[in-house]
């Protein structure tokens, strides 16, 4: 066996399926025994940051390892954005590159052409990364990658591997894998910790991030929720968790959900699971809430309970062994009927707040489809109306977002890595901007006819940052809008050019069945700007655009 195909082998091993790249001189071995593994295709994307994306797109939907490859200098160097994004997000990936020179830079610029320092390049952005030089090194190295991607707080790891060992022939004999141990006895003290909080509580919150969708344990967590029944908040990019049931009022934040918000003002318990609290701990707006209220924390990173020292109450523990106990384990957890009627009534008198004809009309589409489909948001004010939509709508659909990094042009790579992970349809929402930067992936969707509609929400306008330049006082737009130096294409013209087929809104309201591409024109006013949002030093829930004087301090006094 050689090399390359040891590594093909062992990634089918872990139940790797799809791996995308670009082909280049030096990773062509790896690339061909990949082709020849019988569980494993490999996909040819149209550029290496949009192959990046699809592993990180595959890993997020499948819970398994993502796979990118690339070729050395600027194969590598394009692949960056795509490691920095499953990094921040916490998302398994292996990305794999090679090198010709045989050893590194030493007082002279480059040894051979396209070659470089990698590891030292993206140490700060992989929990790994490993430039392998000799045979003795392949095993080990790539056990070690794989392990550390997928253990506790996952990421991605990097190996950079000298191209002239994918053909040596390997010896193998590798033990398999030590099975996860799963820490029981300290979650069953951990979960009947939790219910005797409850219990004693008067406001207890359920508040979730989306640690509970890498742990894969959404469905221990709906459990949890109805036994406790209490009232669940999530994170923005975790809404699809708790969603349909009759206790999740929505996600909380600076462009929160605004009843959601005004229900963790009234809070004296919150069960933060998965959720990092990701707001300075100097926050004006959250400080009350700090003040008042009981914190009990539950994260695999320690690093995270630690962001915040005035909440000393936190448990370093993988979901993966927490949930299974609270939902088998979790008994009764008091009487909470009425704090859970005064969360009804923000709910019902704000349920219509901040809605506009986007949100309404993104909401109407999602109803129409089914559960198994994957959504999946690009950056800008668009994914902002895709979260708000998908509360609107009550969706329990996975949806797939660039989170902490906030990467431009994820979607359409996401889009075909979450295909290949649930061979089902997929909806891509992207903004007018967001489309250009990796446009060239349609031509991937349509050579494979893969069923993703894409949703471009065209506001002619760069939104997100022309509210910025507007928020941050500068009197005119510069580069943001038609007239100050921005521009759109004809978007029917690309559809037609890719050869999509192109719908706009209008005859677009349904969308239960997908079999091939799908290009829809959402036009949206340039006007539009985000909303609800919280000023700077206000109460989490006094958010703008105020509510009527009256209703705000009705609501505030519940």
């Amino acid at each position: 066996m050689t090399v390359s195909e040891f590594i093909a082998s062992f990634l089918s091993e872990q139940g790797v399926t799809d791996t995308f790249g670009i082909p280049g001189g030096v990773i062509l071995d790896l690339i061909y025994a990949f082709n020849s593994t019988q569980d494993i295709t490999p996909h040819l994307c149209y550029h290496e940051q949009s192959a990046g994306f699809a592993a990180n797109g595959y890993a997020q939907s499948s819970n398994k390892l993502g796979v990118a490859y690339a070729t050395k200098g600027p194969g590598f160097t394009n692949l960056i954005t795509a490691i920095a994004d499953a990094y921040y997000d916490s998302i398994p990936v292996l990305y794999i590159t090679a090198h010709t020179a045989s050893t590194l830079p030493q007082g002279c610029r480059l040894v051979a052409d396209q070659d470089m320092d990698t590891c030292s390049m993206i140490n700060n952005i992989t929990k790994y990364a490993k430039r392998v030089d000799c045979i003795d090194e392949i095993i080990p190295s790539v056990e070690e990658a794989v392990k550390i991607a997928t253990d506790g707080r996952k990421g991605p790891v990097f190996l950079d591997i000298a191209a002239y060992l994918f053909k040596k022939e390997i010896s193998i004999n590798v033990p398999s894998p030590p099975k996860k141990e799963l820490k029981k006895d300290n979650a069953l003290q951990l979960a009947s910790l939790v219910c005797n909080k409850i219990k004693n509580a008067q406001r207890p919150i359920i508040l979730v991030g989306d640690g509970v969708n890498l742990s894969n344990t959404p469905e221990h967590l709906r459990i949890f929720i109805e036994k406790a029944q209490i009232p669940v908040l999530s994170s923005r990019y975790s809404h699809n968790i708790a969603a349909g049931s009759q206790y999740y009022y929505g996600y909380v934040g600076s462009h929160g959900i605004r009843y959601a918000n005004f229900i963790l003002s009234k809070t004296d318990l919150i069960i933060a699971l998965g959720n990092r609290l990701y707001f300075p701990p100097q926050s004006e707006s959250f400080k009350k809430i700090v003040q008042q209220a009981t914190f009990l924390r539950f994260d695999v990173d320690k690093g995270e309970l630690l962001r915040h020292n005035e909440m000393p109450t936190g448990y370093e523990i993988d979901l993966e062994s927490l949930m299974p106990v609270l939902a088998e384990k979790v008994t009764d957890c008091g009487n909470h009927l009425e704090w859970c009627n005064i969360c009804n009534k923000i709910y019902q008198n704000l349920l219509h707040q901040d809605m506009n004809e986007t949100v309404l009309y993104i909401s109407q589409l999602l109803k129409s489809i089914p559960s198994n489909w994957t959504l999946v948001s690009d950056v800008g004010n668009n994914e902002f109306w895709v979260s708000q939509a998908c509360v609107h709508s009550k969706i329990k659909n996975r949806t797939l977002y660039s989170k902490s990094f906030g990467a431009l042009g994820n979607a359409l790579g996401k889009a075909i890595g979450a295909y290949y992970a649930t061979q089902n349809p997929v909806i891509v929402f992207i903004g007018d901007q967001g489309l250009q930067i990796n446009l060239q992936e349609l031509q991937y969707i349509v050579q494979h006819k893969l069923p993703i509609a894409i949703v471009v929400l065209n506001n002619f306008s760069s939104g997100m940052i022309k509210d910025r330049e507007e928020a941050m006082g500068y009197k005119f737009s510069l580069h943001t809008t038609l007239e100050s130096g921005y521009s759109v294409p004809i978007l029917f013209n690309i559809a037609h050019a890719y050869g999509i087929i192109y719908k706009t809104q209008e005859q677009i309201t349904c969308l239960s069945q997908l079999s091939s591409p799908l290009f829809i024109e959402v036009k949206v006013s340039e006007s539009l700007s985000l909303a609800p949002s919280l000023p700077k030093g206000r109460d989490c829930q006094d958010m703008e655009p105020s509510l009527e004087v009256f209703l705000y301090n009705k609501l505030n006094e519940l």
